[in-house]
């Protein structure tokens, strides 16, 4: 299965390459979202994944910060079931 990749700004302007994981839409905010990966480990040696509102303007498309504790509440409730299936999934496969 091959990996789609994007390349992101990073805050100090740099540009660094980013694995997509998924990009989904919620009913309730009417906006799509995307979560993606630099492959980085965070303090608990676990892959770092961010997440985005995605908006796409003339085929162009660009991050915007999700700013609301309700809409945070639903994007993690996705991260949540896919972490589930991908375990679900490893388990199938031993």
């Amino acid at each position: 299965e091959e990996k789609q990749t994007i390349i992101v700004l990073a805050e100090d302007g740099t540009e660094k390459k980013a694995e997509v994981l998924t990009v989904f839409n919620l009913k309730t905010t009417g906006k799509d979202y995307i979560l993606y990966t630099l492959n980085e480990p965070d303090e608990n040696d676990m892959v770092r994944i961010y997440a985005s509102i995605l908006v796409e303007k003339d085929g162009v498309y660009s991050f915007e910060i999700i700013e609301s504790d309700d809409e945070w509440a639903q994007v993690k409730d996705i991260m949540k079931q896919m972490a589930k299936a991908g375990q679900e999934e490893a388990q199938e496969q031993q």
